[in-house]
């Protein structure tokens, strides 16, 4: 065997290992992405996702079963009192929280019920059917499970179709005053993001978002060059500028030892796509809610959510990656290391897609997915 096979086969092995190593360390990747601090005060919020909270509160009931211990009730029924209350799913629309399915408990409530009045103490249950809620307190606004018929009302089916994106934790602000990580923003038209939060009714929201967009541009921090981030300009100018150099200046005094790299310049690429994609599936999941491993079966939707969600990386990888790569092999082809510089930087290119496309995934995402956007 050769040295060049057996650097091959040497390679083989050591991917092999150490990216099974690196799965046993980090089974569900590496968070990288930082969420975005969001403050609001105005009555036009909007939440769709699980909800729990305490507080005064009137509950509307219609169409729906009441089981209060061992008590049911049937049909039309308001509730009133100092309410706790959690939901899996809910929406909370005009000041209201909407809800097909509830579990309630109270220290003291009246419920109405088929022209009675009653009052009951200490008591806990739940309800099932069309549910309204009004309440001044305190409401925590959490992950929840999706009910198409809640999420009709909040965004058109035309955007929830076409969008990558989870929709268990989703607001749409209309107005009010927002500050995003310590800063007032102002806008026009909506604020849109992907988070959860505490909000005290009425009128203010504390809370963290992982993907925000504002009047159809997603959120994004750090100066710009027209649409693109100043680092990425900085990455491209110097990626040219060695490139130039290297097309004018080349010493040979190491193309012989160089050889040895012809195999593992196209193993180590691998291992290092292989994180790099792996770590910014686990982030996207962490902004969109949704993992493409996790992906059970071949459909429209998946398909196309397949697409849009690889897009941002395949657009880093040629924003970033690729000059990246460009910059060290065109320095090692100055010294003769043509081979050991593209697998360099190769792999060196695709960590900082992952690294930079992460950083600036504001950016990214407004030059792929900001038009959909305007389906909102």
């Amino acid at each position: 065997m050769g040295k060049k096979s057996t650097a091959t086969f040497i390679s083989i092995v050591v991917v092999i290992i150490t990216f099974t190593i690196f799965l046993s360390l980090f089974p569900h990747g590496i968070n990288m992405v930082s969420p975005i601090s969001v403050k609001y005060e105005g009555d036009a919020l909007n939440f769709y996702g699980g909800m729990r909270g305490k507080g005064n509160a009137t509950i509307y009931t219609y169409n729906s079963t009441i089981m209060i211990e061992n008590e049911t009730m049937e049909g039309n029924a308001i509730i009133e009192g100092d309410i706790s209350f959690n939901t899996s799913s809910a929406l909370f629309y005009e000041e209201k929280i909407l809800s097909n399915s509830i579990f309630f408990s109270t220290s003291s409530c009246h419920i109405y019920y088929e022209g009675s009045r009653k009052l009951y103490h200490r008591i806990s249950g739940s309800i099932e059917g069309n549910i309204s809620m009004e309440m001044e307190g305190n409401v925590k606004m959490v992950e929840g499970k999706e009910n198409a018929t809640l999420l009709s009302i909040l965004l058109p089916g035309e955007f929830t179709r076409a969008f990558p994106l989870k929709f268990e934790r989703l607001f749409l602000i209309k107005g009010g005053k927002i500050w995003i990580n310590g800063e007032e923003k102002n806008f026009s038209d909506y604020v849109f993001f992907r988070g959860e939060g505490d909000y005290s009714i009425p009128y203010k929201f504390e809370g963290k978002a992982y993907m925000l967009a504002m009047d159809g541009e997603f959120y994004e921090e750090g100066k710009r060059i027209f649409f693109f981030p100043l680092k990425m300009v900085i990455l491209w100018i110097i990626s040219i500028s060695i490139f130039l150099v290297s097309l004018f200046i080349k010493k040979k005094m190491f193309e012989e030892k160089d050889e040895i790299f012809v195999g593992p310049a196209i193993i180590f690429p691998i291992l290092f796509f292989a994180i790099s994609f792996y770590l910014w599936n686990g982030n996207m999941e962490l902004i969109f809610g949704l993992n493409i491993f996790q992906i059970r079966e071949i459909n429209i939707v998946n398909v196309l959510f397949i697409s849009l969600s690889i897009v941002p990386y395949l657009v880093s990888i040629g924003l970033i990656g690729f000059p990246a790569r460009i910059a060290i092999s065109s320095l090692s082809e100055i010294f003769g290391l043509s081979n050991l510089g593209k697998m360099v930087g190769r792999c060196i290119g695709f960590i900082l897609t992952t690294l930079w496309g992460l950083e600036m995934i504001g950016g990214v995402l407004n030059l792929t997915l900001s038009p959909l956007l305007r389906l909102i």
